[in-house]
């Protein structure tokens, strides 16, 4: 057992470290905090399911944004923007595309780059170089390829993309800490960033996203901090074709009233059309 003064020791380290954590582990942030995420999967020209955006609405949702002035944020200017501690600016937003698939890199990627628009990808080591059917994921080509473009930011979604809050700790760090060096050693570029699969987090599952090193993390809807900062929890607007309806009216809508949308608004509810 520790002696009396080797624990006094303990507690002064831990208290020191806790002191030298950047603002990200200081007091929770409200959602009106942040700039809007919004959270794409598959960009397709012709949709197979309600999570898929179409080429040409994801082409006149950029469009709309260029129009109304907005400033697409790289991951690296969003984590910057945490670090100064102060809201952000009016008008900045996160796009981000989970999951990998090789839609984003035939139809999204060329629409960003049209609109010389910044864009964040969350890829899974294990679908990498796989063909799902009417899903095909990227090749380790095409990540290295965005990777090289200065527009796009690729970070974790885990090894094999598992409900987190269902795995043992072993397991649970395995997928936080190999998915993270995974994607490091292929784009040559710090992996800072997380986005929960499925959007599931629990205080254990924060607090070791945390201890992996990484910055931020992304979920669907607000959810538990485990005494953390927001950051770890920060909701994104699920795309999908219900968004797209009616010229993009509920797209423009939750762009524009994210900061006070209740929760549940986040909420997937795009299944498998009929």
């Amino acid at each position: 057992m520790l002696k009396k003064n080797n624990w006094v020791m303990v507690i002064f380290l831990l208290l020191t470290i806790v002191a030298c954590l950047p603002n990200r582990q200081a007091a929770a942030r409200a959602r009106k905090y942040y700039a809007p995420v919004l959270m794409y999967h598959d960009i397709k020209v012709k949709p197979l399911n309600g999570f898929d955006v179409t080429t040409a609405d994801f082409a006149k949702q950029l469009a709309w944004l260029e129009a109304e002035h907005y400033q697409t944020l790289s991951m690296d200017e969003y984590l910057d923007i945490l670090d100064k501690g102060k809201p952000f600016p009016a008008k900045t937003i996160l796009l981000t595309f989970d999951d990998g698939y090789e839609g984003v890199y035939t139809q999204a990627v060329p629409e960003l780059i049209k609109h010389n628009m910044k864009a964040t990808f969350f890829i899974f080591k294990n679908g990498i170089d796989t063909k799902l059917e009417g899903y095909p994921y990227l090749t380790s080509t095409e990540v290295k390829a965005m990777a090289a473009n200065p527009l796009f930011s690729l970070e974790s979604h885990t090894i094999s993309h598992p409900d987190l809050t269902t795995l043992k700790n072993g397991q649970l760090k395995k997928e936080l800490i190999a998915s993270k060096k995974y994607l490091e050693k292929l784009t040559g570029k710090p992996c800072l960033a997380l986005a929960y699969p499925f959007g599931h987090s629990n205080p254990q599952v924060i607090a070791e996203t945390w201890a992996a090193g990484y910055e931020v993390a992304f979920s669907i809807s607000d959810g538990p901090t485990a005494g953390f900062d927001t950051c770890y929890t920060i909701p994104r607007v699920y795309m999908g074709m219900a968004l797209s309806e009616n010229e993009n009216k509920l797209f423009k809508q939750y762009v524009q009233t994210y900061a006070n949308m209740p929760a549940g608004a986040f909420q997937e509810r795009f299944g498998q059309l009929k």
